[in-house]
């Protein structure tokens, strides 16, 4: 139920999951919650033009799966009724590291795989479900409304019948990687913030199957074949999701060529180590192979600016984005929404979110996935790499090193990457000195068949 801090109307711009997961903590606070999106958007669970990702693999990470659950109480066991398995990360998933391929070793870790269509698709239909929330899709906004100099009012917008303006108490930017915010702030005499990028030239190619009927799905939920810096290339990521189907996503780094036809995805999965190739041999394909190659990893420095505009905040995408290839956007925009909800419960009873503490706040909410996404893909920039980077990759690539022939150490990263775990995890003298000590010698990694 609303509190007194509640106010009137809010306006979120983009019905992505950062957007949905937003708009979901505002209808909280909100009398009225209007999330505007630019596609024109499918009744069912489909692709759509404004996300080309969808086409490929998504994963949701533990942590992620915790929060976006008590936003949306049964999200799990209504995803799960729709068809997205749920398994065991320890147990069901194929690892293909560079030294081996870790022992199945029971995590008590549940994982949740799905296409991001699903997910998208479920979350819109619980969000717009909500009392104060309105969602307009194939509308545009076209730059923001303002009453006077630092102060945002709503935003303008247009679609097929011309130009409007939609009046707001706060605007939620959270329209993704196309987020034209930095020239609006312009337009209100705000300098441009600083932009950080770091690109592995990472590209994607993925497809997906069914299994032909008789034919049982393969003993693994997952396989998971990570890409390297300087020896790794190429690797993938193939997960078992709704509708009886297998959707596997291949990745090339640094320029590396992506199939761009039936032979050559099957061929490049034939490079790949691990049961992929294998697997899909004898699967029926259910899609063509569709590619993606926008990956930068982009951090907009909002949280530096010395001014900010009352009544607008950003988040997603918008602020800051990852290499999809570890996993970590839907799982951050799942953060980003709690600090939200924090920040509003927070204030005292009439006053406005202090839009600037909530972008100072998010850049610390994002700054340990920005760690996490950029020290690795900066080593494909071998010719610039400061100390710190390679001291980052080293460990990191001496842990995964040491990770197929310790399932201690195992468990122990894979909370750290499910973010369910910090870094400090690490710092037990007892996992620690087994990184520094490295991988024993001798140690045979398992093998696996389709």
């Amino acid at each position: 139920m609303p509190t007194d801090t509640h106010v009137r109307h809010a306006v979120v711009m983009g019905a992505g999951m950062a957007g949905l997961a937003a708009a979901r903590v505002l209808a909280d606070s909100f009398e009225a919650v209007t999330v505007i999106e630019r596609d024109t958007l499918p009744s069912a669970s489909a692709p759509r033009a404004g996300v080309p990702q969808g086409h490929h693999v998504h994963g949701l990470l533990a942590l992620g799966a915790e929060v976006f659950e008590g936003y949306f109480p049964g999200l799990r066991a209504e995803l799960e009724q729709a068809g997205a398995p749920v398994w065991d990360w320890g147990e069901g998933l194929c690892a293909v590291l560079p030294n081996g391929i870790p022992p199945s070793t029971p995590m008590g870790m549940p994982i949740q795989t799905f296409s991001r269509p699903l997910l998208e698709h479920v979350l819109r239909q619980r969000v717009t479900a909500l009392g104060p929330v309105t969602l307009r899709d194939g509308l545009t906004v076209i730059g923001l409304r303002t009453a006077a100099p630092g102060k945002v009012t709503g935003v303008r917008v247009k679609d097929g019948d011309g130009e409007d303006e939609i009046a707001a108490d706060l605007v939620v930017d959270a329209s993704g990687r196309s987020s034209h915010l930095p020239q609006w702030l312009a337009a209100l005499g705000l300098p441009h913030p600083r932009t950080t990028t770091v690109d592995a030239q990472v590209g994607y190619a993925s497809r997906t199957y069914s299994y032909p009927e008789g034919q049982a799905p393969p003993s693994w939920m997952g396989v998971l074949q990570p890409l390297r810096a300087p020896d790794f290339h190429k690797g993938c990521y193939a997960i078992q999701i709704e509708n009886n189907a297998l959707h596997v996503t291949l990745h090339g780094a640094n320029g590396t060529q992506l199939p761009q036809n039936v032979d050559d995805f099957l061929s490049f999965a034939k490079s790949l180590r691990g049961p992929v190739a294998d697997t899909i041999a004898s699967l029926t394909p259910t899609s063509a192979v569709r590619r993606y190659a926008r990956t930068v990893n982009r951090r907009i420095a909002y949280h530096r600016l010395a001014r900010w505009p009352e009544g607008l905040i950003a988040l997603g995408d918008s602020v800051c984005t990852f290499n999809p290839a570890y996993g970590q956007g839907m799982t951050v925009a799942a953060l980003e929404a709690r600090l939200l909800e924090r920040m509003l419960g927070n204030r005292r009873a009439g006053t406005p979110l202090d839009g600037q503490a909530f972008q100072k706040r998010l850049a610390r909410v994002t700054a340990s996935s920005w760690l996490m996404a950029t020290t690795p893909d900066r080593a494909w920039e071998q010719s610039r790499l400061s100390w710190h980077v390679k001291a980052g990759n080293w460990f990191m690539n001496r842990l995964i090193d040491t990770v197929p022939h310790d399932p201690q150490l195992y468990t122990a990263f894979s909370g750290l990457f499910h973010m369910t775990a910090g870094p400090l995890t690490l710092a037990d003298p007892r996992l620690l000195s087994r990184v520094l000590i490295g991988p024993r010698q001798g140690g045979r990694p398992r093998t696996t068949t389709a």
